[in-house]
């Protein structure tokens, strides 16, 4: 047994890391809403009120600017990725940037 004791439910909960959290998104958060712990990587913050208010922790970063996505190594368990991709082009750099910070298991 942890020396500290059980962990609060909230702590032991699956984690989910969304990006892009348009219409699907959600949906996504209210069907998840107390099953999962969810955070949301949003650019505009534009929704960060109605998120909080379901228990989503919101943390702001953009797809375009890497360095603003260190902080999502190691942040969940499970990433749903739901942002489109960029409008022109055949490689997908912010996807690409994502996926190297992901693969990190901490902050660099």
């Amino acid at each position: 047994m942890n020396p500290m004791g059980a962990l609060p439910a909230r702590f032991r909960r699956t984690r989910l890391l969304l990006v892009g959290c348009g219409d699907i998104g959600m949906r996504v958060v209210q069907q998840l809403q107390g099953r999962m712990q969810v955070s949301v990587l949003s650019a505009s913050g534009a929704r960060a009120g109605e998120l909080r208010a379901r228990g989503v922790h919101v943390l702001r970063g953009d797809l375009d600017r890497p360095p603003s996505l260190r902080r999502l190594a190691g942040i969940a368990d499970h990433v749903l990725h739901l942002a489109p991709p960029p409008a022109e082009g055949w490689m997908d750099a912010r996807t690409r940037a994502l996926a190297r910070v992901l693969r990190l298991r901490s902050a660099p």
